[in-house]
């Protein structure tokens, strides 16, 4: 089974994602899973990144750094998956997490975009005719 969907983020924003992995019935969750059970690919603008999954248990959306992948079972919730990364440029990228003992593949794209900014400062005139 595969999933894939597409998202809009920014430069340099953490991107938080969940991933899902069911057992044979296509219903019941997969409980336990870490990174030592997964593969990922992370490409941008369709090149290879050499990004590696790590296990991102007690790690803060804060501390998450470009150039890893971060994996963790939500501890709250066994059997939900957080999913988290830091986009360093602006693109295409694209992230497969597979997980080969039950046959599944989570593919997710995101479009990258720089940070614009919002805010012109200074005082805005507007004049009206009476």
């Amino acid at each position: 089974m595969a999933t894939t969907r597409g998202r809009l983020v920014r430069t340099n924003q953490t991107v938080i994602d969940q991933a899902d992995y069911f057992q044979a019935d296509g219903f019941s969750r997969v409980l336990g899973l870490g990174v030592a059970d997964l593969t990922s690919e992370i490409f941008y603008n369709n090149t290879l990144q050499p990004w590696p999954l790590s296990d991102g248990t007690g790690v803060t959306d804060n501390q998450v750094a470009a150039g890893r992948v971060y994996f963790s079972e939500i501890a709250s919730a066994p059997g939900y998956y957080s999913l988290r990364f830091r986009p360093n440029n602006s693109g295409y990228w694209r992230l497969i997490l597979t997980y080969p003992t039950g046959q599944q593949i989570l593919a997710q794209d995101y479009d990258v975009n720089a940070e614009t900014s919002s805010s012109s400062g200074g005082i805005k005139a507007s004049f009206t005719n009476c």
